[in-house]
C-alpha cells in the first residue's frame, strides 16, 4: 500500500542487535504476502533473509511466532504510514477519510496487491492458532479505531455505525480487487461521499412564535402554522 512506509528501509532506525530479526521479518513479510503462509516454508525464508537455521530459531522458535511478528510489523508500518495524514491540520476529517480511500484505490489496482495480510492470515489460521487470530483481531480493531476517531468529530448521525460501514466498504472493495485482479469499475470516492452524506446530521429550524402564542390554544383559528424548515448544516 502506497501509504505504508517502505519496508526495505526500516532497518535504518533499528539497533544493530535487532537487524537480523528485522531481516527475517521483512523477508517473511514479502514471501507471506506473495505466496501465502502455508505455502511458504521456513527454509525459503532463511534463504531470502540470508540467515542460518540457528539464527532463525534464536529469534523465532516456531513459524507461527514469526507470523505473529510479521502481522505486528504490517500493522505498525500501516500505522506509521497514516500518521502524517491523520496529523494534518489543513484537512477536515472528511477529507482524511477520502484520502484513505484514494490511497486504497491505488493499492487495490496495483498488480502486486495480494489482499490484506491480516485477512489472509485469518483465512488460513482461524481456529488453529489463538496468537495469530489475536494479531489479526488487533489489526482490524486498530483500523476500525482510525475510522472511529475520524467520524467522532463529524456532524453525522451514529458516527460509530458510520465508522463500521466505512471499514466494511474498505474491506469489501479490497476483497473484490484481490479476486477479480482489476481496478474497481465504480468511483470509490463517490461511494464514500454517498455513504458520508447518508449519515449527515439534519438540523431543524422552527419559525419562532411570539411568547404569548406558544401554546396551541392561542393560535388563531384558520391561521396557517409557521413553516418548519429542515436543512443540512
Amino acid at each position: 500500500m502506497s501509504i505504508m512506509r517502505n519496508m526495505k528501509n526500516e532497518n535504518e532506525a533499528v539497533p544493530k542487535k535487532a537487524i537480523k530479526r528485522l531481516q527475517i521479518i521483512q523477508a517473511a513479510f514479502k514471501l507471506f504476502t506473495e505466496n501465502g503462509f502455508y505455502a511458504t516454508g521456513v527454509d525459503l525464508i532463511m534463504r531470502q533473509a540470508g540467515v542460518s537455521k540457528r539464527t532463525m530459531y534464536i529469534y523465532f522458535p516456531t513459524k507461527n511466532d514469526l507470523i505473529v511478528a510479521v502481522l505486528e510489523f504490517y500493522r505498525i508500518n500501516y500505522e506509521r504510514g497514516l500518521k502524517d495524514l491523520l496529523a494534518r491540520n489543513d484537512l477536515s476529517n472528511r477529507e482524511k477519510i477520502l484520502a484513505i480511500f484514494d490511497d486504497a484505490a491505488n493499492w487495490f489496482g496495483d498488480a502486486q496487491f495480494h489482499g490484506c495480510l491480516a485477512v489472509n492470515a485469518m483465512g488460513e489460521f482461524a481456529g488453529k492458532d489463538p496468537a495469530i487470530e489475536q494479531a489479526c483481531h488487533v489489526f482490524k480493531a486498530w483500523e476500525l479505531g482510525v475510522f472511529d476517531k475520524l467520524t467522532d468529530d463529524l456532524q453525522v448521525n451514529n458516527p460509530k455505525d458510520l465508522a463500521y460501514e466505512l471499514l466494511v466498504l474498505l474491506e469489501g472493495i479490497g476483497a473484490i480487487a484481490q479476486v477479480l485482479k482489476q481496478p474497481c469499475p465504480i468511483d470509490l470516492r463517490q461511494m464514500v461521499n454517498r455513504l458520508l452524506d447518508s449519515h449527515q446530521a439534519l438540523t431543524v429550524a422552527v419559525w419562532p412564535l411570539p411568547v404569548e402564542q406558544t401554546t396551541l390554544n392561542k393560535l388563531i383559528p384558520g391561521q396557517p402554522m409557521p413553516p418548519i424548515v429542515f436543512q443540512s448544516p
